[in-house]
């Protein structure tokens, strides 16, 4: 994420199409409550911005924030083993991540973790909801 980040901020990515969506974005845990980040003189946990700076810059998406996001945001219930040994509580938690979703108004759920993307798109297939899931790598092949 960062860099990609970088390379738009750089001009070295240009967005050549218009992707005309509201989304929300979905921390995941691993580059959230589990990454570190530089920054000289100071430990931050977290990469929360970059992923954000890259939707935001995305011609015609608006990024629409959860109630719960960041270093508070609730996980999608996949990871650490969670969705092989409690399925069931896999798949309630993704449901509640998904209604949090919906409840902004977005017609997409947007992360950079393949493993909340495909516990989300189970959720969602398993319910027969409209609203979609992307990585935000792909929002950005779209629109170059």
């Amino acid at each position: 994420m960062e860099f990609i980040d970088r390379l738009i901020k750089e001009g070295r990515i240009k967005f050549s199409k218009v992707l005309p969506m509201t989304v929300t974005y979905h921390d995941p845990c691993h580059m959230g409550r589990r990454a570190d980040v530089y920054v000289p003189g100071k430990a931050i946990m977290g990469l929360y911005d970059p992923p954000r700076d890259i939707l935001k810059s995305i011609p015609g998406v608006e990024l629409v924030e959860m109630y719960r996001i960041k270093e508070y945001a609730w996980c999608c219930g996949a990871g650490g083993g969670v969705k092989e040994g409690y399925p069931d509580f896999s798949d309630w938690t993704a449901r509640e991540r998904v209604e949090e979703a919906k409840a902004t108004g977005a017609e997409a759920i947007v992360t950079a973790c393949p493993w909340c993307e495909g516990n989300f798109m189970d959720a969602i297939n398993g319910k027969g909801e409209k609203i979609k899931v992307y990585d935000v790598v792909e929002l950005v092949r779209r629109a170059i």
